[in-house]
């Protein structure tokens, strides 16, 4: 059979196609729509791919999640950072007190008491105070505990921790390991 190109132009109305050519291309077709209808059911549904790519993704803000009963076998529910200083022995409570005195003697040194303190300053003070007092090897590093999650220090402590004010320094706070005065530095509220 000669191609299209070769017929007169009277003829193309009246010339049938091949049947084998017409098998070829409905085998074709066939294959192309198996094909785009593969890939289309990894499309989300109602919406084709260059839509998808034209409008910004929506997303949800991430929810914590929250454990409720097993938090008071595993901790749970938040994080605080903190520093302290450990003291053990007879008299530790004593010690303590005079500690957390020199601390705010040192930070408010040259300030009105009244204007309250310079928390870099406090800070610096009871960092300075742990290398110099503090039996925990914390010590080297100021007495950084780094951060912490509930139940993950003992119950005293976990309690100034987590419950009393940031920025603070608090104690003497007796625990089985000692007395301690503790710096709150930050925490998850």
């Amino acid at each position: 059979s000669a191609p299209l190109s070769a017929c007169p132009p009277h003829q193309y109305a009246t010339r049938r196609a091949d049947p084998h050519t017409n098998r070829t291309m409905r085998v074709l077709i066939l294959l192309a729509s198996l094909w785009f209808g593969s890939t289309a059911a990894f499309m989300p549904v109602g919406r084709s791919a260059k839509l998808q790519q034209q409008q910004p993704r929506r997303t949800m803000a991430p929810v914590p999640l929250q454990m409720g009963f097993f938090d008071q076998f595993f901790g749970g529910g938040g994080q605080a950072e903190a520093n302290h200083i450990l003291i053990k022995g007879d008299g530790a409570d004593a010690k303590c007190e005079e500690i957390k005195q020199s601390i705010y003697d040192t930070a408010l040194k040259g300030q009105d008491p009244s204007k309250g303190v310079v928390p870099d300053k406090l800070i610096s003070a009871f960092q300075q105070n742990a290398r110099k007092f503090s039996t925990c090897p914390s010590s080297k590093q100021g007495g950084s505990l780094g951060s912490f999650g509930k139940g993950q220090m003992v119950p005293e402590f976990d309690a100034v921790v987590f419950k009393e004010a940031i920025g603070v320094v608090h104690g003497p706070v007796k625990t089985q390991f000692g007395s301690h005065l503790i710096l709150i530095l930050d925490r998850d509220e």
